[in-house]
C-alpha cells in the first residue's frame, strides 16, 4: 500500500524552462553570442539542448548550443556552469500546480518528501524561491547528505525519515538514471514525469506509470 510520495526538484516541481526564459537576456549579455542570436532564438536554442542533453551531463548542453551557432566565441564549460548555477539561486519559476499538488497529497494523508542532487547553496535557495518548503516531511539535498542519485542512499534514508519502507513510497522524477531507475532499484515505486519528452538510456526499462505533470499524481493512487 502506498503511504507516501517522493519527488524529484528540477522539471519536476521547479519548471526549469520558465527559469531559462527568464535569465536568458541576462545570459546574453554575459556571453559572446553571435549577432544573429535574438533573445527568443538564444531561448529555443537552450530549450533544444536543455531537452536533449540535460539527463547526460551540461558539458553535452554547452557543446550543442556551441553546435547551434549561439556563440562567436563560446564560453568555457566553467564559466557557463559558474553563470547558470549563480542565475538559478536568484530565480527559480515553480510549476503552478505544484503546491496545490502537495496539498492535495498531505490532505488525503499521504506523507511527502524531496530528494535532489545539487549544492546546499543553489537546492535551497530556489526552495526557498518556490515557496514549497512547508509541504513535505522530508527534504534531502545531496550536497548536505553526503551520497547523491543514483546511489540508493538518499532514497533509503528519506524512506527511513518518513517512517515507511521503501515499497510503500513512489517516487516522481524526470532522470530516467537518477529518478527511475534508482528509486526501482532502492525499492520504490518509479513514476517518470516526462517533463522533457526524452528518453536518452535505451537499457534502462521505462515504468509503467508514466505522467505529464505530478498534477496527475494524486488520482493515480
Amino acid at each position: 500500500m502506498i503511504k507516501g510520495v517522493v519527488f524529484d526538484l528540477d522539471h519536476t516541481l521547479f519548471d526549469r524552462y520558465a527559469t531559462l526564459r527568464r535569465i536568458m537576456g541576462g545570459f546574453c549579455e554575459r556571453f559572446d553570442v553571435a549577432d544573429s542570436v535574438t533573445e527568443d532564438a538564444a531561448f529555443d536554442m537552450m530549450s533544444y539542448a536543455d531537452r536533449h542533453f540535460v539527463h547526460i551531463g551540461w558539458e553535452h548542453i554547452l557543446k550543442c548550443l556551441a553546435a547551434q551557432g549561439m556563440f562567436k566565441t563560446p564560453p568555457t564549460f566553467d564559466e557557463y556552469a559558474e553563470y547558470m548555477f549563480s542565475r538559478f539561486r536568484e530565480v527559480a519559476v515553480p510549476f503552478d500546480f505544484a503546491v496545490p499538488t502537495l496539498q492535495t497529497l498531505r490532505a488525503r494523508g499521504y506523507k511527502t518528501g524531496l530528494i535532489t542532487n545539487g549544492s546546499s547553496k543553489t537546492q535551497r535557495a530556489k526552495l526557498g524561491m518556490l515557496g514549497i518548503e512547508p509541504y513535505f516531511d522530508s527534504i534531502l539535498i545531496s550536497g548536505e547528505f553526503g551520497a547523491e542519485k543514483p546511489s540508493p542512499e538518499p532514497f533509503l534514508e528519506t524512506a527511513r525519515r518518513l517512517g515507511l519502507e521503501p515499497d510503500e513510497l513512489i517516487y516522481a522524477g524526470d532522470h530516467p538514471l537518477f529518478d527511475v531507475d534508482a528509486s526501482r532499484r532502492a525499492g520504490y515505486t518509479p513514476v517518470w514525469v516526462m517533463t522533457t519528452g526524452t528518453w536518452v538510456y535505451p537499457e534502462i526499462e521505462k515504468p509503467e506509470i508514466c505522467v505529464e505533470t505530478v498534477a496527475e499524481i494524486p488520482d493515480i493512487f
